[in-house]
């Protein structure tokens, strides 16, 4: 895959390389978050023809903490991500916020803080291919389990 663009894209806003390591898992979520969000958006305009309202009605139902909690537990039930980034996902999880969503429980929204910081994390190293590939899958987990409501966990 060619990310010459990205880095076009970088250059061009005066984007300058973050030390990831060093950076707090906040920011990285805030990165993440957007990142994800705009995953979703593509997703859903390319694959559900209809108004912006109700493709954004679709679009939330992926984007928030409960589905983002999901697509983390089917990542760790199925054992795919390294070392590296089960321990930038906890760093996220584990991570205080001053905030919370109203519609998810504290666990959700913070399994959903780790997954916007494990993405957020994969960009900000350069690590693209790996942040579409689990973009990818958790998307298509997501519709998965829409398609195919019998799939769902009791409480998920």
């Amino acid at each position: 895959m060619d990310f010459e663009m990205i880095k076009l894209y970088k250059e061009k806003l005066n984007i300058k390389a973050v030390d990831v390591t060093a950076t707090s898992p906040l920011l990285l979520a805030y990165i993440g978050d957007g990142l994800y969000d705009l995953a979703v958006r593509e997703y859903m305009v390319s694959n559900f023809p209809g108004s912006v309202n109700a493709i954004n009605h679709k679009k939330t139902t992926f984007v928030c903490a409960h589905a983002q909690s999901e697509i983390m537990g089917y990542f760790i039930g199925q054992e795919l991500l390294t070392d590296e980034e089960m321990a930038v996902y906890r760093r996220g999880r584990n991570q205080k916020s001053q905030t919370h969503s109203k519609n998810s429980s504290i666990q959700e929204y913070r399994r959903a803080t780790g997954f916007e910081a494990l993405i957020g994390y994969l960009y900000l190293s350069e690590q693209y291919e790996r942040m579409i590939e689990l973009e990818a899958r958790g998307i298509a987990h997501l519709q998965e389990l829409e398609d195919h409501p019998e799939k769902r966990k009791v409480g998920i």
